[in-house]
């Protein structure tokens, strides 16, 4: 009998996502419980014999169940891809496939058929000569090398399967599933040894919910919430797209299932899903629910059953929202409240929604603002600005990482301002000039050393090609240029002297004005040495002025006239500390902390 699949395994295989060797197992358990065993074996084989070796890898995995088997229906269903068979219990018709992502060849025995299924082959069912009083999988030849840590891997199976347990326990069903190496038990798991779950019903609107959880239990790792159907579990909250999801209380730890008519009506044919929308547009005759209506008032109940635990919902909602607005203090006007309790990350998302849904506006001219326009105009004029005011410092925090000797000479160029950057860009956020000085920032012609010959043929004629040699004027036009800044960015090492880059920064300057014999082009040059004692003695004696810092160096600087080029020195450290100082006065202005001195 070979298998009635559209395409070949190898391509379905394919095709899949890639999973975990657990995947498979949790798999293998549920097909069993859907086939209502009552006790489920699983025998990881081995073939190290020294008892010394702590490293055993798996070779055979075989999973017995005391299940209905392999009879007609489900035969047809495992020989068809994306079998309908079974869709009531959720089931996808995939199941099987995920077998030979890790495993190259599966056999199983069941009733009194032998099925073999490998990748490159149809699959092959052929009758046995015997009845077998079970259900085996053979997993056999894994694809990768792994070993079974079984503490962790019980407490995976409980986590997996507690909303399933839950409902078993309900229609008072015992299961067993007991876990062995090289047939030595190591461990059993009941479905009865389970937290104990406490229960609450609720009403929206007119359909009655019932909310099955359990709050900060120790022996559950991961928290989620189940929406079931049935009696079984359809999907879960973190299977939900992000419209439909409850984010809420994240810090509560809280496992919850949740049951309803309504659930049980809603249930999608593959039973995987809801028929449920997002959010309810229109009202309808049936009162149709949504999934904010849902959650709306779920979370309400999560903050009333923390209430009943002494769980500090309204101090962690404060702590959440304190914590966004030091993360993203841009956002304060965005960033209100916390009333059920999100997270900084999720209040920061929505707040940054809101954000772009006023900008939006703003450029639509949405008559809904008409009334709020110059408003809503001056929030979200502040909001850039506090936010790019906040972007420079994370710039500045990374310069402060790339002065050590480890630094990559194109990483440091880079973050001021990208290489080779050949087009006109007036936009102010295209590179971190101001890193220098706030003036630099009105620039709006930057390039690099890819185009020096087109600007500045005397320059490349006559010099190499300098290690990193940066541009910005006020146009490309090279008789119309009146100020250009010079960025020179030496690798961070002792080796390299001030006379050095000195010696290059004036030659720089000679060929730019070279055909100017009037009106020179001025020139602020900046060069970046890593400094020692020996660096500050040698500019000291060149008779460089100083600009204190509040890093360990100062800033050098002196004005050259036959060149017309003023020469800054700086280590590396200084500019990011210089640049620090200049941009916490910025944000001090925007936490009002200037007008709040005056007033005091």
């Amino acid at each position: 009998m070979s298998g009635k699949v559209p395409a070949s395994i190898e391509t379905i295989v394919n095709d899949l996502p890639d999973i975990s060797w657990e995947q498979v197992i949790f798999e293998a358990i549920t097909n069993s419980l859907q086939a209502h065993a009552t006790e489920i074996n699983i025998k990881f084989i081995h073939y190290t014999l020294d008892l010394s070796e702590t490293k055993k890898y798996i070779e055979q995995i075989v999973i017995e169940d005391n299940g209905e088997g392999f009879n007609e229906k489900n035969v047809e269903s495992f020989e068809n891809y994306r079998s309908q068979f079974k869709k009531e219990l959720g089931c996808k018709g995939i199941g099987r496939f995920l077998y030979l992502k890790i495993f190259k060849k599966i056999y199983i025995e069941s009733l009194n058929k032998k099925i073999y299924f490998v990748i490159d082959k149809d699959i092959v069912v052929t009758p046995a000569q015997e009845n077998f009083s079970t259900t085996k999988i053979f997993f056999n030849e894994p694809k990768q090398k792994f070993i079974v840590d079984y503490k962790s891997f019980e407490q995976k199976i409980r986590d997996h399967f507690i909303a399933y347990f839950k409902l078993l326990n309900d229609q008072k069903i015992s299961i067993d599933i007991n876990i062995y190496e090289n047939n030595i038990k190591q461990l059993i798991i009941k479905n009865t040894e389970i937290p104990k779950f406490e229960t609450k019903k609720f009403k929206i609107q007119t359909h009655n919910f019932i909310l099955d959880y359990v709050i900060h239990d120790d022996s559950i790792k991961k928290y989620d919430g189940f929406y079931c159907a049935g009696g079984r579990v359809v999907t879960k909250n973190s299977l939900l797209d992000t419209k439909r999801k409850l984010h809420a209380f994240k810090d509560i730890n809280i496992l919850y299932l949740i049951s309803s008519q309504y659930l049980d009506n809603s249930v999608n044919k593959t039973r995987d899903d809801f028929t449920i929308m997002p959010i309810r547009k229109n009202e309808d005759l049936l009162h149709n629910l949504s999934w904010k209506e849902i959650h709306s008032e779920l979370a309400n109940q999560i903050k009333e059953i923390a209430r009943e635990h002494q769980i500090d919902i309204e101090k962690i909602s404060q702590e959440n929202l304190a914590k966004a607005r030091q993360t993203a203090p841009f956002l304060s006007y965005y960033l209100q409240d916390n009333e059920y309790g999100l997270s900084d990350e999720d209040l920061i998302s929505k707040a940054q929604k809101r954000l772009e849904n006023d900008k939006e506006a703003l450029r639509e001219n949405d008559i809904k603002i008409k009334n709020d326009y110059d408003q809503i105009l001056g929030i979200v004029t502040q909001a850039e600005l506090a936010e790019y005011i906040f972007d420079r410092q994370k710039k500045i925090d990374l310069l402060k990482k790339l002065t050590s000797d480890d630094a990559l000479e194109k990483e440091i160029h880079n973050l001021f301002m990208e290489r080779y950057t050949k087009d006109e860009n007036k936009n102010y956020k295209s590179n971190n000039l101001w890193l220098f000085d706030d003036r630099f920032m009105t620039y709006d012609k930057v390039f690099s050393e890819a185009q020096l010959k087109e600007i500045f043929p005397d320059l490349v004629n006559n010099i190499d090609r300098p290690d990193i040699l940066s541009i910005v004027s006020n146009t490309f036009d090279s008789d119309r240029i009146t100020d250009i800044v010079l960025i020179e960015l030496k690798r961070p090492s002792d080796k390299i002297t001030p006379a050095e880059a000195q010696r290059e920064l004036r030659s720089y300057a000679d060929y730019i004005n070279k055909s100017r014999q009037e009106n020179k082009i001025r020139i602020w040059a900046y060069a970046f040495l890593k400094f020692n004692e020996f660096t500050e003695r040698d500019l000291r004696l060149d008779e460089y002025n100083q600009i204190p810092t509040q890093s360990q160096y100062p800033i050098y600087y002196k004005f050259n006239n036959r060149t017309n080029i003023i020469i800054n020195f700086l280590d590396y450290s200084s500019i990011a500390y210089d640049a620090d100082t200049r941009n916490k006065t910025f944000i001090k202005i925007l936490n009002g902390e200037s007008f709040k001195n005056k007033l005091t």
